[in-house]
């Protein structure tokens, strides 16, 4: 099923490329194969990986792996990396392989849109896999979307986490956070957002636990709700700055935009792309 999925999303990027025939798979020494340098994914579970091995072992590998011609008869690694490592700890010689002649920049989509498919990909994995391809491809939302086969509201939320505080992001990557925590997290100002991330992980509190401890944030100045264009240009903002921004607006001509940061490093990126815009 997930190769189908892969392959969906593939030819929603590849557009009218033809795919490789049959004649383009053929047996290939391990040996040759090297590792994708442009892999996104940052941890493999190994059980998985020996589980798999052991179904490799018992009924050979059922889907291609799919890599990419480098010269002097060496291959480079685009999608399969699990079945890869699988096979070497089954004892595996060789294992059939999609031959493609990928250039390093579609090697590096195909890799991303690969793991981004998967289901249990750490949440900011995901997150900066979805940023890589927006940033280094230029692709929007609604593209990233079309080619990993998720709803462009799942694309958005996920980028988002990326304006998290990076003592969360990180607590999120260690595993000691759920996405549905961070969903929570991510509707709160930073230092309150860090002071119930630290009590969440303490007390083991599930995501519906976390939901009821918070309380609606109030500010100085109640205002109406945020009408859809002021909303669109907010995130429109963040998504290009990469950092949550807000627009608030006091009259049709006068208001002010906010850009949150939470260290030196964060406040430093973004003025330089202010500055490279200002230039622009």
């Amino acid at each position: 099923m997930a190769d189908k999925i892969l392959n969906t999303g593939l030819d929603a990027l590849l557009g009218d490329i033809a795919a490789p025939n049959k004649q383009s798979i053929k047996e290939i020494d391990l040996t040759q194969i090297k590792p994708n340098r442009f892999q996104p994914r940052q941890s493999f579970d190994e059980q998985k990986i020996k589980e798999l091995s052991q179904s490799i072992a018992k009924h050979g590998i059922l889907s291609p792996i799919l890599v990419r011609e480098t010269g002097a008869g060496g291959f480079e690694l685009i999608a399969g990396e699990r079945r890869l490592r699988a096979a070497k700890q089954a004892g595996l010689q060789t294992a059939p392989c999609m031959v493609d002649s990928a250039e390093d920049q579609l090697s590096l989509e195909l890799a991303l849109i690969e793991n981004l498919q998967r289901e249990d990909l750490n949440p900011i994995e995901e997150a900066r896999g979805y940023n890589r391809l927006k940033r280094e491809f230029s692709l929007t939302q609604d593209k990233i979307a079309e080619v990993t086969g998720k709803a462009r509201s799942s694309v958005a939320n996920s980028m988002r986490l990326l304006n998290l505080p990076t003592s969360i992001i990180d607590l999120l990557y260690a595993g000691e956070l759920e996405k549905g925590h961070a969903k929570i997290l991510a509707s709160m100002e930073p230092k309150e957002a860090e002071e119930l991330a630290q009590k969440i992980v303490s007390l083991g509190m599930t995501v519906k636990d976390a939901a009821t401890s918070t309380k609606p944030i109030t500010t100085k100045n109640k205002t109406k709700p945020k009408n859809r264009d002021l909303l669109n240009i907010e995130e429109e903002l963040s998504e290009n700055i990469g950092h949550k921004t807000q627009v608030d607006q006091q009259t049709p001509s006068k208001g002010k935009i906010s850009i949150s940061y939470s260290s030196k490093d964060e406040r430093e990126s973004i003025i330089s792309k202010l500055l490279k815009l200002k230039k622009n």
